[in-house]
């Protein structure tokens, strides 16, 4: 028989676009190599412009936040230093690494490791940990110019050269793999692939948007009427936002690359010269609007149901699982299922992630008193809780005395709750 988690969810499973709030944050260039320069922050309607950093900036030229460490990075083409903020308050906290000849864009890789383009020196684009340790030149050849990198589904990374006017590819190991798109480029800047594996290509000089294969042959232009064009980045809805020099702007395209409006307006907080655009969504906070009942597609039958209790800080979750092991076929149970198990979780809360215990009850009689069940109050292990959205978490659990551990990613059984959740963010 299917279970009740299944059962519901293929009933009654309808599409529901989570709506949690950003911000979108600004590198305002200035007048390039010459000050003033800033970081600019904006509310998600490009309204409210406040001055977010403005200290310790040399031409700034990307910014990249690190959410596990609070802080956030910005490349300085002059200094050829990346300098590390708080990623709530601007304020500065240090030099994340030094030495860099022009630093300008930088992406965190599929190997979780900062990657950082040059304009200037020997132009190979660099590594660090996210702690600011060097770990290597990673490509194998340098580019006059860098200003764009990203990588496609197998792993490969391309890296746009403004001055040479191509993007050129390297494998997962930073070997040169030539030249990936060598015409219909004028001056490209920011490059990115987007769902379908198509490369991204934002020409400064030519005011484009160009779209090229995964074989790199030339599409077309999705978006047109920009000037001097640097930095994107996509809206919750899939809109584009990008910094448009020109106008001294940030400018708003649909998905199909039809212009929308000026989401950040002309000179909007002293906007000059804007060079990097970055949405960041709001920390995501736990909310009485994530109660409700949980699971993991691939293990329907499983599931897991979750209550928030705001004004103690604490959250339960019952689990519903099933044994390590299917019992011999020949065992059988009076009531339910001899595999069924289900185990309970309480702790505090904070933020998106609670730390609960996990506590084993045992002993009892269906619908009786007699005999009291009993449980372990120091527990049977650990679990911890972690929310991205009112429409998806993952679970983490360790239970030591099986020697289990693992993570299960969940989401609702049904979306109907989410609008409440998000009204609470």
């Amino acid at each position: 028989m299917r279970s009740i988690f299944s059962i519901i969810f293929a009933a009654l499973l309808s599409t529901h676009a989570f709506a949690q709030g950003y911000d979108i944050y600004v590198s305002d260039a200035g007048q390039f190599s010459v000050p003033p320069w800033q970081i600019l922050k904006y509310d998600e309607n490009g309204d409210n412009p406040e001055v977010f950093i403005s200290e310790n900036l040399a031409w700034p030229h990307d910014i990249v936040f690190l959410e596990e460490a609070s802080t956030v990075l910005v490349s300085n083409y002059n200094s050829g230093n990346i300098e590390r903020y708080h990623a709530d308050t601007g304020k500065f906290i240090d030099t994340f690494a030094s030495g860099l000849s022009a630093p300008t864009r930088m992406k965190i890789g599929p190997d979780g490791l900062l990657y950082v383009c040059q304009a200037g020196g020997l132009g190979k684009v660099k590594r660090y940990d996210l702690n600011g340790t060097f770990i290597d030149d990673f490509t194998s050849i340098g580019l006059e110019k860098s200003l764009g990198l990203d990588w496609d589904r197998a792993g490969n990374l391309y890296v746009s050269d403004y001055d040479s006017r191509i993007v050129r590819a390297f494998d997962r190991n930073g070997v040169d793999l030539g030249t990936f798109i060598s015409n219909n480029l004028a001056g490209p800047t920011n490059i990115w692939f987007n769902k379908f594996g198509d490369l991204l290509v934002i020409d400064y000089d030519a005011g484009v948007v160009r779209r090229f294969n995964s074989q790199g042959v030339y599409q077309g232009d999705i978006i047109q009427g920009l000037s001097q064009a640097e930095g994107v980045d996509y809206l919750p809805d899939g809109n584009i936002v990008i910094g448009n020099g020109g106008t001294s702007s940030v400018k708003r395209f649909n998905g199909a690359g039809a212009y929308v409006e000026d989401i950040v307006s002309s000179q909007s907080g002293g906007l000059k010269q804007p060079n990097a655009v970055v949405v960041r969504a709001h920390p995501f906070e736990i909310n009485s609007g994530l109660n409700d009942a949980w699971y993991y597609p691939l293990t329907a039958g499983q599931g897991f149901l979750v209550v928030v209790y705001p004004e103690l800080g604490q959250m339960f979750v019952a689990w519903f699982t099933y044994d390590v092991e299917r019992p011999p076929d020949d065992v059988t149970a009076m009531l339910g299922e001899p595999g069924h198990r289900w185990l309970t979780a309480q702790g505090p809360y904070a933020g998106d992630t609670a730390n609960l215990t996990l506590y084993l009850t045992e002993g009892g009689v269906f619908d009786s008193a007699q005999p009291p069940p009993v449980t372990d109050l120091d527990g049977y292990g650990t679990m911890t809780v972690k929310f991205s959205s009112c429409a998806e978490g993952s679970v983490d659990y360790e239970i030591p005395s099986l020697s289990l551990s693992g993570s299960i990613p969940i989401e609702r059984v049904v979306p109907d709750n989410e609008a409440l959740c998000e009204a609470l963010q």
